[in-house]
């Protein structure tokens, strides 16, 4: 049987590095920051948090 013999090179490993740190950075950035603001419709004098269950919960900012 013949195995493949890959000699990497500097390319190819400066490659993998790349595509490694930007798998790190995107999993990172998902399990740090998981709720990002999204548009909802309502407008800017409402705030809207997700739960962990069920749909999420609106309220309307006091006007001070």
């Amino acid at each position: 049987m013949r195995w493949l013999h890959w000699n990497p090179t500097r390319a190819d490993i400066l490659g993998i590095l790349f595509a490694l740190v930007l798998v790190y950075l995107c999993a990172f950035i998902a399990v740090r920051f998981p709720l990002f603001r999204q548009p909802t419709g309502f407008g800017p004098d409402w705030d809207c948090h997700r739960m962990p269950k069920g749909d999420p919960v609106c309220t309307k900012r006091l006007d001070r």
